[in-house]
């Protein structure tokens, strides 16, 4: 399952942002530049289960809008290079969350200075200082063209590797390769936040040690835009563990309206990804039309968005949203993860959602946000056990019982793929919504004890 790939997940994104800078096209000069609409076909196979879905580009000047429809989950994001922003478009509850780019990191210089404040003690056993990870991409043009689309497109191949010092912090031994066409794109569309530098500093892992990371670029080829392209993903032993194949099936220059790439009108501002995706809208998804608000937890109260600063010395758990697999829809998702969180944080660990669609996405986004952990739930299966038999002839309830609740976890180190924490939680309480609550903090409780032994 895809879930299964979060060690490898790193390196889909970091493949992608160090191809996008070798490769990266810019407007041809003295030649005018046009609109795209680029339609996808996206393959995606891992542990011999395959998906696939349709994802759609649009460009337009300094702007871009990507769309992938999933099914009951449509995720639409727009790029606005003018503005420096990107915006998260929830069509089914009409909201929209806007993110600045982080275009510049703040120095010494221009950082506000911290209070004056007694020097810490020494500790008795200083972090370790760790190791060094270099990433080595590798990029060769075949030398094969092909009439694509009105595009002459070239034939790539390209790898990424990383490769680890012994004395490594979180040593990793993986290999991703990209087998595609490329056409050189004459657009404006090129957001200049800039790219991987030589070298680089990860953050540290729980105990403060910390990697230095370094990147190297062999080969003259160019990648460019893809028309169709596969990568796969190899572990240390040389077996592939994912693969994914993209393929255009539209290409268009017509002019696109405007609109698109802009906040639709009529809709509202969510002040976080909580908001953003809340309660109601997941209620929805699942089909419940009881008009009954699930009371599991509480959804008053928002859960961090993970843009707040990381507390020094904290611990910090990245929650996906809970899958419902027990086909009952009046349960919230969005309600159970919300208690999970905030029953974490009770216990002074540090929660956050994380509410990427693919393994690639949530493990970026758990780096992004600081995360030392990424917590899956599954809620199992969800019952009524009746109270028959002799006791219900003698009363004539017949029907009178509990409902029965399971939930199943895994608690993943960020960079590892295989999870620390493997469990699941019951209950037995007077309603479904009860019932899955008690599970759930059943499920914090462990996670909790869990984290606090590794610290």
């Amino acid at each position: 399952m895809l879930r299964m790939l979060t060690g490898f997940a790193v390196m889909v994104f970091l493949v992608t942002c160090i191809a996008a800078s070798f490769g990266q096209t810019r407007p041809a000069p003295n030649r005018p530049t046009s609109d795209f609409k680029v339609r996808y076909k996206v393959i995606m196979n891992a542990g011999g289960q395959a998906q696939s879905n349709e994802t759609v580009t649009m460009i337009k000047g300094a702007r871009e809008r990507s769309e992938s429809r999933m099914g009951y989950f449509d995720n639409i994001n727009i790029t606005q290079c003018d503005l420096k922003r990107t915006i998260q478009i929830n069509d089914k509850v009409k909201k929209y969350l806007i993110t600045p780019m982080e275009v510049d990191t703040p120095t010494a210089s221009n950082t506000p200075a911290a209070p004056t404040a007694p020097p810490a003690p020494r500790p008795a056993n200083p972090p370790r200082t760790g190791g060094i990870i270099t990433y080595v991409t590798t990029i060769v043009d075949t030398g094969e063209r092909r009439e694509m689309f009105g595009f002459t497109a070239r034939h790539v191949k390209s790898s990424t590797s990383i490769q680890s010092s012994p004395d490594a912090c979180n040593p990793n031994n993986f290999r991703t390769e990209l087998d595609g066409w490329y056409i050189d794109l004459s657009v404006e569309f090129n957001c200049n936040v800039g790219g991987p530098g030589a070298t680089a500093s990860r953050p540290p892992a729980v105990g403060g040690c910390r990697d230095q990371v370094k990147f190297r670029r062999e080969g003259n080829g160019k990648i460019g835009y893809p028309l169709i392209e596969t990568m796969r993903m190899y572990d240390g032993s040389g077996q592939v563990t994912f693969s994914t194949t993209k393929e255009v099936i539209e290409l268009s220059r017509e002019s696109l309206d405007a609109a698109l790439f802009d906040i639709p009108a009529g809709y509202t501002q969510a002040m976080s990804q909580q908001e953003m995706y809340a309660a109601p809208s997941a209620a929805d998804i699942m089909g419940n039309t009881s008009g009954v608000t699930p009371n599991v937890g509480s959804v008053s109260t928002p859960a961090p968005s993970g843009n707040e600063v990381k507390r020094p010395g904290a611990v910090r758990v990245g929650v996906v949203q809970v899958n419902n697999k027990s086909g009952k829809p009046t349960v919230s998702a969005e309600a159970l993860r919300t208690r999970l969180i905030n029953e974490i944080q009770g216990s002074g660990i540090e929660a956050i959602p994380l509410n990427g669609t693919s393994a690639a996405e949530l493990e970026a986004e758990a780096k992004a946000k600081q995360c030392d952990y990424i917590l899956y739930s599954d809620l199992a299966s969800l019952k009524m056990s009746k109270l028959g038999g002799l006791f219900g002839s003698v009363t004539g309830a017949g029907g009178l019982g509990k409902s029965e609740s399971k939930m199943e976890f895994k608690l993943f180190a960020v960079g590892e793929t295989s999870p620390r924490l493997q469990s699941s939680s019951t209950a037995k309480e007077e309603g479904d919504e009860n019932s899955a609550g008690v599970a759930i903090s059943a499920e914090a409780r462990a996670v909790v004890s869990e984290v606090k032994k590794r610290r």
